[in-house]
């Protein structure tokens, strides 16, 4: 099943801001340390920016220069992820977990290479290993993308359990219930769907992509006016572009009808 043929929310996290140095005691600041953090800071402001092949650049002069350092090899594991070099993004985040076995944020975003990589189940391991440390601070966002996993293996109950566990943690999670709508959607428990979506609106209502499924269904289920009101809605938000068109052509449908 391709990923791209649904339009599920991956979570995937930005670089971490955690500093150089080792947790608890104090740190000797070296000329090393002041170099390595000079090319980490250059590098992840490079990467924030957008551009991230020159951040990589800055970066891997920084690992080189402090090899086992895991913030810095998990840093790299996910810009080679988001450059789509997965086997290489893939050994960095081995490297990082090897330096730091305790690391949850390493272990979720590991699991969103494996959803790249189409490897559900190594993926559903990831996440269960970043909800299974008691310290993650964002277990949400492991089970959301749990979820996800469970939805391209085919095993919809498990995702939907997943999805209900992330909103367990955090009932305003948007994403979540965008994601938690499609797959009723898929099991034609369309009402439920509805209410996901619209729930995915109430809690993110500057994101466009609830307005456009519930477009979409309620088209589908013959309700025109609701479909027609939620376009138009759709349609301030997003101007153009594929989805604006699509939005458009359902709504010159509904016109004629």
């Amino acid at each position: 099943m391709s990923i791209r043929k649904f339009n599920l929310v991956l979570v995937l996290a930005l670089l971490p801001t955690l500093l150089l140095g080792c947790a608890g005691g104090s740190v000797v600041k070296t000329s090393e340390d002041t170099n390595v953090r000079a090319l980490r800071d250059m590098g992840t402001s490079l990467v924030r920016q957008g551009n991230l092949r020159a951040g990589l650049e800055y970066l891997l002069k920084a690992v080189k220069a402090a090899p086992r350092n895991p913030d810095l090899n998990h840093e790299l594991a996910l810009i080679y992820r988001d450059l789509k070099e997965y086997h290489i993004s893939l050994g960095y985040f081995k490297k990082a977990l090897n330096l730091r076995p305790d690391f949850p944020e390493a272990q979720n975003n590991l699991g969103t290479l494996y959803i790249l990589m189409e490897d559900w189940d190594k993926a559903i391991q990831s996440f269960q290993a970043a909800i299974g440390n008691i310290l993650y601070k964002t277990p949400e966002i492991a089970y959301n993308n749990m979820g996800l996993a469970y939805f391209h293996k085919g095993d919809y109950e498990k995702a939907i359990e997943s999805y209900q566990m992330a909103l367990a943690s955090f009932p305003g999670y948007s994403a979540c219930y965008l994601n938690l709508g499609l797959v009723y959607e898929t099991l034609n428990r369309y009402e439920e769907a509805i209410q996901a979506y619209e729930r995915a609106a109430r809690y993110g209502p500057e994101v466009p992509a609830p307005y456009l499924r519930l477009g979409r269904l309620y088209h589908r289920l013959g309700r025109t006016s609701d479909a027609e009101e939620i376009l138009k809605e759709f349609l301030s938000i997003v101007k153009e572009g594929p989805e604006a068109e699509e939005a458009q052509d359902l709504l010159k449908k509904i016109e004629s009808q």
